[in-house]
């Protein structure tokens, strides 16, 4: 019986000294445009999220979404950019793209294109 206690304590000591995982890192390669809001037509500057769009947000396709498991609110890395919350979501038709949302049509145009970018959602 001393035996089985004395095996069930080392055991036990051994699953707890196991270091667990601190961060959990999914990730994907995208191409990243950017979008303004210049107050005309449609939703009135509101994500797909219902909120106010705002600098520091994108919009992400449907299938990295799906593929990062997104929900609205969380924050995502974009290698080389910065880290943005998603709040929106882009055309069905769209695959393997980002939106950075700017504040003026001007610095969307002057932004561009990225491509190959790496999105990585932040655990």
């Amino acid at each position: 019986m001393k035996k089985l206690a004395m095996l069930c304590l080392i055991m036990a000591a051994v699953v707890l000294s196991v270091p667990k995982p601190t961060l959990s890192v999914t990730m994907s390669i995208v191409t990243v445009t950017a979008y303004s809001y210049n107050g005309g037509q449609g939703r009135h500057g509101l994500t797909a999220s219902g909120v106010k769009v705002r600098e520091g947000m994108v919009a992400v396709s449907r299938d990295v979404e799906k593929l990062l498991n997104l929900g609205f609110g969380d924050r995502v890395l974009l290698h080389g950019l910065g880290v943005y919350e998603f709040q929106d979501r882009m055309a069905g038709r769209m695959s393997k793209k980002v939106d950075v949302f700017m504040n003026s049509d001007r610095k969307a145009k002057r932004f561009g294109v990225k491509r190959h970018i790496v999105l990585v959602k932040l655990a």
